[in-house]
């Protein structure tokens, strides 16, 4: 089975009281969701709960070139062919990330609409909160993920940005 990964903040998925238990926040919606050109950015795996797999999600989001910080990593997955079911569109696309050997794991979701979105927040809430489709990372795992990753040379340091590479050498000292 195949499945769809994103990046997400898991308190925003939580039921909200005063929303109603079924009902998904706003904030989750705009902010894990938020589109560019319509389409939205994903991670694909074969096996979405090995901690392996999901390992390489994290690699390949924490050495995006934009990032300026290490921090800690919420992930969440659903089934690609529930998407698929719901006429949602896939297109592959090279990820950006200074991980190279992750790059073509990288799909948008593309021709999105509001309806399209709003079936894709429903998915993945389903997902979060009756499947428990979701694993959050430390920012010491991340740094040690991403340690692990220079020691293999899979990611070369000096591709980081600089305040990475100080993060990283800071541990370390």
């Amino acid at each position: 089975m195949t499945y769809l990964v994103r990046k997400i903040s898991r308190a925003k998925w939580e039921p909200r009281e005063e929303l109603g238990i079924d009902a998904i926040s706003a904030d989750a919606v705009t902010s894990d969701l938020r589109t560019s050109g319509n389409c939205l950015s994903l991670w694909e795996y074969t096996k979405a709960a090995d901690e392996k797999e999901l390992r390489e999600i994290a690699l390949a989001l924490a050495t995006n070139p934009d990032n300026d910080r290490i921090d800690k990593i919420d992930l969440a997955w659903i089934e690609k062919d529930a998407a698929l079911k719901e006429k949602i569109t896939f297109e592959r696309s090279e990820g950006k990330t200074i991980a190279f050997h992750l790059r073509k794991k990288h799909v948008d979701a593309v021709r999105l609409d509001v309806t399209k979105i709003s079936m894709l927040a429903s998915l993945f809430a389903s997902s979060i909160r009756e499947y428990n489709r979701f694993h959050r990372f430390t920012r010491n795992q991340v740094k040690k993920i991403i340690s692990e990753a220079i020691e293999n040379k899979q990611v070369a340091i000096e591709k980081l940005p600089k305040k990475i590479q100080e993060q990283l050498t800071l541990n370390k000292a």
